[in-house]
């Protein structure tokens, strides 16, 4: 073959040979292969639509044997949503709920079991042998649960004890980031998120969330495949709750209250400060002090709001109620004499013997209020006669609730007219036969500081989304009556018994009382135990603020009065919050005596 000959030619068509001798094909017919790829897209896109329509099968009509494990690979969660936050009058939070941690024991993840409990226990500050005990108690368990709520100090200890087997899930609790304060009011939550007690408990609808869920399907290692919008349904946060409380002022209430209760040793107290103009009601305070984050590690008595729960005989903090309605009525003429006796010991129409602290001889009406003479008031009561006297006092609003919403709330106590003796009509205004709580007492004199109009109290006020409409007021005093009245209960802090609530900033205008518990299983009165109570208004030519303190049972030893135990905190708790308020002093100009009034200008 000459060079360049062609190596397969039209004459010689036989194909090539492979080394050896075997035949290589070469031609290939397009027809032919064009025929096989579309045979093998058949195949495949029948192949597909067979699975694709097994796994329909499967979702929509799963065969009984395996609709039991689809059915177990089904998970639905609940969603919690977070309970409202309550706030004070200025969005300070006094109770929120956040997210800590449950601390929990898988015991199939534990490799050395011997020592776990030991070094769990010891790491974190638990007993190790109640960890072994909790483990005991469900063998087969890989959840035990070891502590709900793990605190601040325990969750940076657990980030360093790496010991397999502890974790943690998120949980929401319930937190009172300002411990003690008005914990009484407020209340709490039991472990399943209720409220309990307090705004907590009445609010509780109000406040509770609406949880969510979601569903979805687990592989069969439990991992999520997917969501779809149908199994999925968002939480709804429960609303916020703001109240009239002034965190401050209830600070302020507090610590005067305690101070009170420890100087003078006493079994309790109660302090309530209300706006006159409004009924809203800016702290209310209880000692012994409360925090609702340790709730179940007190006494029910010390849990319980005393301000609208408990009732006392309200003593002579009870007669300007009486003064002024009989003074209304035209009972005693302002310029009136009465003779109250030089021996300080009177005998009423019905043979009652009276007596006063000291003797005050032949002194005028108002001087019956400013000294607190029994006999010048059961003189005048005899006058005005027992149907009249029972209708001011429920005009006041004494004998039923005040309508507060406070969950407790009792009415207190009016004898109803036919129970009525001969000792009543000049028992009454001496504040005996009647009781009362702080609240009621509060609001009542509040009447006398706004011109006389009986207001409801409340802790939640009339503006915000959590409101409700304000109550009508109730006119029990005409505006004449009312200022009347306070210009003597002003004379009564500069001339009477409540000397030692006349202040150099603020004109107080108020009352003592000094009432002996009654003795209810021997009848009478105790001799040597009392409620030592003080109410005050202030500025007096234009009231802002009412204050009532009630000591219970002060060490006598010590001092008992209402204008010795009571009246001082009232005097503290008056200068401390105007000034916190911006009200002006006696003298504004003196910025030294106003420290208050340079705190709100900085």
């Amino acid at each position: 073959m000459s060079e360049g000959a062609p190596l397969y030619t039209e004459a010689n068509s036989q194909p090539p040979l492979r080394p050896g001798g075997a035949v290589t094909e070469v031609d290939r017919s397009p027809a032919r292969v064009l025929l096989v790829g579309r045979v093998m897209i058949v195949g495949v896109t029948v192949v597909l639509l067979a699975l694709l329509g097994r796994v329909v099968q499967l979702q929509t009509h799963p065969e009984e044997r395996l609709a039991a494990k689809l059915g177990s690979q089904q998970s639905t969660r609940s969603l919690p949503g977070r309970r409202g936050t309550i706030l004070d009058r200025r969005g300070r939070v006094l109770a929120t709920t956040r997210v800590a941690q449950k601390l929990f024991v898988d015991p199939v993840l534990i490799i050395d079991r011997s020592s776990f409990s030991e070094k769990a226990g010891y790491g974190l500050g638990y007993n190790p042998v109640d960890i072994e005990l909790a483990m005991a108690a469900r063998p087969k368990s890989r959840y035990i649960v070891l502590d709900r709520r793990l605190d601040d100090q325990r969750s940076e200890l657990l980030k360093n004890l790496d010991l397999p087997g502890l974790a943690t899930d998120p949980v929401l609790m319930r937190d009172y980031p300002q411990g003690a304060l008005a914990g009484q009011l407020i209340g709490f939550v039991g472990a399943d998120g209720k409220g309990l007690e307090g705004l907590e408990k009445v609010n509780n609808k109000r406040l509770t969330a609406t949880a969510g869920h979601v569903s979805y399907q687990r592989d069969a290692r439990g991992r999520a495949l997917w969501v779809t919008a149908d199994n999925y349904q968002m939480q709804t946060d429960g609303a916020n709750l703001r109240l009239s409380i002034d965190a401050v002022i209830q600070s302020i209430a507090e610590a005067n209250l305690a101070k009170a209760v420890q100087q003078y040793q006493a079994e309790a107290g109660q302090l309530v400060v209300m706006d006159p103009q409004t009924g809203e009601v800016l702290a209310m305070a209880n000692y012994p002090a409360f925090d609702p984050a340790t709730f179940n590690k007190v006494k029910p008595d010390v849990r319980r709001n005393r301000v609208v729960t408990d009732v006392f005989e309200p003593g002579s903090i009870f007669k300007p109620i009486i003064w002024s309605a009989a003074t209304q009525l035209g009972a005693a003429d302002p310029n009136e004499i009465i003779d109250t006796t030089t021996s300080g010991v009177h005998r009423t129409s019905k043979g009652r013997r009276l007596r006063d602290a000291k003797p005050h001889g032949r002194i005028t009406w108002d001087e019956v209020l400013i000294y607190s003479s029994n006999i010048g008031m059961s003189i005048v009561a005899e006058r005005v006669g027992a149907e009249k006297l029972h209708e001011a006092m429920v005009r006041f609003g004494f004998g039923k609730p005040t309508g507060s919403g406070l969950p407790g709330e009792v009415g207190g106590v009016v004898h109803p007219l036919k129970k009525w003796t001969h000792y009543s009509v000049t028992s009454v205004p001496m504040g005996q036969e009647v009781s009362a709580t702080p609240l009621q007492m509060v609001r009542a004199f509040s009447a006398i500081a706004n011109g006389g109009l009986l207001l409801t109290p409340t802790v939640i006020p009339v503006h915000g989304p959590a409101s409700t409409p304000p109550k009508p007021s109730i006119r029990v005093l005409d505006q004449r009556i009312a200022d009347y009245t306070r210009s003597v209960l002003r004379r009564q802090v500069t001339q009477g018994g409540g000397q030692k609530a006349n202040s150099d900033l603020y004109d107080l205008f108020g009352k003592t009382g000094t009432a002996q518990l009654p003795n209810f299983k021997q009848g009478g009165y105790y001799q040597d135990q009392y409620v030592s109570s003080f109410i005050a208004g202030a500025p007096a030519d234009a009231p802002r603020l009412v204050v009532g303190c009630f000591i219970h049972r002060p060490d006598k030893s010590i001092g008992h009065y209402g204008g010795t135990v009571s009246a001082p905190a009232v005097r503290q708790v008056m200068e401390q919050s105007l000034m916190y308020l911006g009200a002006p002093t006696n003298n504004a100009n003196d910025t030294e005596a106003n420290p208050g009034h340079m705190v709100m200008n900085r």
